[in-house]
């Protein structure tokens, strides 16, 4: 389950949005899965309890959101979403093959919900 590699490195990441900008306590995470990333949505989740049950981000509710195939037909222009995955037919005109897609092969990081330390609160004093 290559998931819990891919939230390893979102959690690290986290982290640093998280000192970078000084948040003091995260409170949700969304993330776009897009149909072609390679990654399940529900293993992310999985993946996300597992490894946020303790520690620094112990409680941060991660919210998932599945980015739906897009496609460009090579041979019209036309836009459309196909229904399969591998066979995408256009239906304007037919045309099976050289489509560009437009969504569906993103995965990242969307959105941090965090607290932000008020203007002149000690940011040692933050619990970051």
């Amino acid at each position: 389950m290559h998931e819990l590699s891919l939230i390893e490195s979102m959690l690290s990441i986290i982290r640093e949005e998280r000192e970078k900008h000084g948040m003091k306590r995260i409170v949700r995470v969304r993330v776009v899965n897009g149909a072609l990333s390679g990654a399940v949505s529900d293993a992310l989740s999985f993946g996300w309890e597992c490894l946020t049950q303790e520690g620094d981000l112990q409680g941060v509710a991660l919210e998932v959101v599945d980015a739906p195939l897009k496609v460009v037909c090579g041979a019209c222009g036309k836009p459309f979403d196909p229904e399969d995955r591998h066979y995408m037919p256009c239906p304007a005109c037919g045309e099976i093959l050289g489509h560009t897609v437009t969504s569906g092969k993103e995965l990242y990081i969307d959105e941090i919900e965090a607290d932000i330390p008020e203007a002149g609160e000690d940011a040692a004093n933050t619990g970051v």
